[in-house]
């Protein structure tokens, strides 16, 4: 896996610092330093060349990166202000473990209309759904969570469905977030959600 990375917002201007992580391989040490000259770039104003590398980054699934991303999409640095493109990267990061990403996606709703959200979050299911298709486990749990929190209304059944999916994989917390969306699922559909779970996960091949 490759290094994490801080991510600090002051004054609007986009600040970023390396932290320590897992060892790295080739591939992360390139994606470390990708991440590193966009955050010069960033800090000489060269905000086009940052998000020109954010978006490659964003696009291999690296969440600072999209969450860096969506912040400069949002000021309108680099690129045209496009609102909807950052709320589907904010979610993206959100998902993916970045905390700062949640308050980002709530200030970009406040933004855009509701009918033009529902392609965000369109966006955001299909890619996670790729994702999975490709055998990423994590994109699991993320998928799980993108039905119980963002949806336009809670998606319990289809939450159910993935993380048990997950749980069958063994990812960190998927037991205990199974069991707890079950309790908001219908009892007279556990069987027909767990037989769709377990069809599912049939075609289902991991890395």
């Amino acid at each position: 896996m490759r290094q994490m990375h801080a991510i600090l917002i002051v004054m609007g201007v986009l600040c970023l610092s390396p932290m320590s992580g897992t060892p790295a391989t080739a591939q992360s040490n390139a994606s470390d330093v990708a991440f590193a000259e966009a955050v010069d770039a960033v800090k000489t104003k060269n905000y086009a060349h940052a998000v020109r590398l954010f978006a490659d980054q964003a696009e291999a699934n690296q969440h600072d990166a999209q969450y860096n991303l969506a912040v400069l999409l949002k000021a309108g640095k680099g690129a045209p202000q496009d609102f909807l493109k950052a709320l589907t990267w904010a979610w993206a990061a959100h998902l993916g473990g970045i905390e700062a990403a949640e308050d980002l996606s709530d200030e970009l709703l406040d933004l855009i209309p509701e009918k033009s959200v529902e392609a965000a979050r369109d966006a955001v299911s299909k890619r996670l759904r790729a994702r999975i298709d490709d055998g990423e486990k994590p994109a699991v749990m993320q998928l799980a969570r993108f039905h119980a929190e963002l949806r336009e209304e809670a998606d319990y059944e289809q939450a159910y469905i993935w993380y048990s999916i997950a749980a069958a994989i063994g990812l960190d917390g998927a037991f205990e977030a199974r069991d707890d969306t079950r309790g908001d699922v219908d009892e007279e559909k556990i069987v027909e959600l767990q037989v769709e779970a377990g069809t599912i996960f049939e075609t289902l091949t991991f890395q």
